[in-house]
């Protein structure tokens, strides 16, 4: 039987989902098992005919948290129960004094205990799951990367061929893929792998191994999708120091959300939702330090709970929409609730979306990633130039800023660790002369063309920690953290020779050559600010 990569992807998520949700079972039966004494205990209540408002309250939250978790165990039937009980507590003023109410509460807590059966649950023992994932007959190349993950309490698993790496990804979702593309007639299916990991949210890095050194196959892997070229023979040594590489960057992407309710079953069963898609979760459950929490994770995505003791979601929601620096934080609520009112109540006070309760892991996972994706595409259009695909003046000459401040603070602080600092900085400046004169004489189509193809080279000239910036006006700027201004120039020499090699058409179909200038501004040899050592540069060149 053949499955579709998307097909593969979601068995991965929902079977490592289930498997997370056995365990949480047996981890939190006796919190369950309280929640449906409560529900016991007020039923017992009401035949005797001593129900206190005490006891009701208690009943009414288990009800309200055990219908809210039902579902994720994949009990929707007990759900449905737990929020018909909700609202006889909720609303029947006459519980408790022999009405109908009576008997249709004492039936439904029978029936949901009877459901849950809660003293025959079987424990369940879960596969570990490799976080590595190597696409290679190569059995030796295996070991050895083996033996250099040991250390960082990472593990590879092997599988030789590209059939086995799909039965596999069936159950297992890798936070790395190094993929071998030698055959031609799988050449398609294996980019077709590379572009589905590439797509996800976030993307999990591929590193391609194979045997073809042509630039057609490296623009094809890199349109794919994949972060990552090497070719045959290569070392497990060199393989590992660029998958480090491309671990270490993938997880400075990672996206982080903060989830906040007071009930610890529902958020533990929300981070094995969310976990296998590489998204990172930290868990409140006391509403009260939500402005401590939220300052110091933040997150990408917020979600709250409606009902909380103290401080309810709608409050907090309200109080981060008066912060500015807050106002483009993604807010999602997941709630029991399902009447008009509440749901119009999140929208009024900034909400940008809802899911019901009990939460269904595949409308979750694309309500938020629909809502990152939004969010990452304004952030887009804010900070980056449409042109060069560069980050634009403001977002570059900030990104340099903060770069420079790290640096005096950890002057200034005799407690920093220097070493994890760089303590040196070069801004370089390039400029291109004849930018007017190209619109002028050819049009601004042939100088964005310019724009264009000079913003593609730097990008894959730059792949580390440099800071890359178009400022306008043919002007571009490279921050070089933690080189000397004679490292630096070093560092350029790739760049300048490409960018003199480049050969442009002109509408009449005449070809030329651009010519620029550049300079290098270090700090603090030249300037102890980001202006000043742009002053230095743009006069120098």
């Amino acid at each position: 039987m053949n499955f579709s990569f998307e097909e593969i992807f979601f068995g991965s998520v929902n079977y490592i989902i289930l498997i997370a949700y056995f365990e949480l079972w047996q981890q939190y039966q006796g919190l369950m098992t309280e929640r449906l004494e409560a529900l016991q205990i007020a039923a017992t209540a009401v035949q005797t005919k001593t129900l206190t408002q005490e006891l009701r309250e208690n009943a009414r939250q288990a009800a309200h948290k055990l219908a809210g978790v039902l579902g994720m165990f994949d009990r929707e039937a007990g759900t449905t129960l737990a929020r018909q009980i909700e609202q006889i507590l909720l609303e029947d003023e006459a519980l408790g004094q022999g009405d109908k109410g009576d008997k249709k509460l004492l039936s439904l807590v029978r029936e949901l205990g009877e459901l849950l059966n809660l003293a025959d649950s079987e424990p369940f023992s879960p596969s570990k799951t490799s976080r590595l994932l190597l696409i290679d007959p190569d059995t030796n190349l295996t070991q050895e990367l083996q033996e250099l993950a040991h250390s960082l309490d990472l593990s590879w698993k092997q599988v030789t061929t590209l059939e086995l790496a799909k039965t596999w990804l069936q159950s297992h979702s890798p936070d790395l893929v190094v993929l071998a593309v030698d055959d031609m007639e799988q050449q398609e299916d294996s980019l077709a792998l590379v572009a589905d990991f590439a797509a996800r949210t976030p993307p999990i890095p591929v590193l391609v191994i194979t045997s073809r050194d042509g630039l057609l196959d490296r623009v094809t892997v890199a349109r794919a999708g994949g972060q990552g070229f090497l070719v045959r023979p290569v070392t497990a040594p060199r393989v590992w120091e660029i998958a480090t590489q491309l671990l270490q960057r993938s997880r400075s992407r990672s996206v982080s959300v903060l989830a906040v309710d007071d009930d610890p079953v529902f958020l533990a069963g929300l981070r094995s939702m969310l976990e296998p898609w590489g998204i990172q979760m930290t868990e409140l459950d006391d509403p009260l330090r939500f402005w401590e929490v939220l300052r110091r994770t933040a997150p990408d995505l917020l979600i709250l709970d409606v009902d909380m003791p103290q401080l309810g979601g709608i409050e907090l929601c309200q109080a981060v929409r008066t912060d500015p620096d807050l106002q483009g934080l993604p807010i999602l609520f997941l709630t029991a609730h399902r009447d008009r009112e509440t749901i119009q109540q999140i929208f009024a006070t900034g909400a940008d979306d809802y899911v019901s309760k009990p939460v269904v892991a595949a409308e979750l996972l694309t309500r938020i990633t629909n809502r990152l994706e939004r969010t990452r595409l304004l952030k887009t259009l804010s900070t980056k130039d449409p042109l060069t695909g560069l980050a634009n003046q403001p977002q570059s000459y900030r990104d340099l800023e903060l770069l420079i401040q790290s640096m005096k603070d950890a002057d200034k602080s005799a407690n920093s660790d220097s070493s994890l600092l760089p303590d040196t900085f070069c801004l370089v400046v390039f400029f291109i002369t004849e930018l007017p004169a190209i619109n002028l004489q050819y049009g601004h189509a042939t100088g964005n063309q310019i724009l264009q193809r000079w913003g593609r080279l730097f990008q894959a000239t730059f792949r580390g920690a440099e800071v890359l910036g178009y400022w306008g006006n043919g002007e571009f700027v490279v921050g070089t953290p933690g080189l000397t201004k004679q490292q630096t120039s070093d560092r350029l020499s790739e760049i300048l020779t490409t960018l003199r090699q480049q050969v442009f058409t002109a509408p009449d179909n005449s070809r030329f050559q651009v010519s620029f200038r550049f300079d290098i501004a270090e700090y603090p040899t030249d300037g102890l600010t980001l202006q000043f050592l742009y002053q230095i540069a743009s006069q120098a060149s």
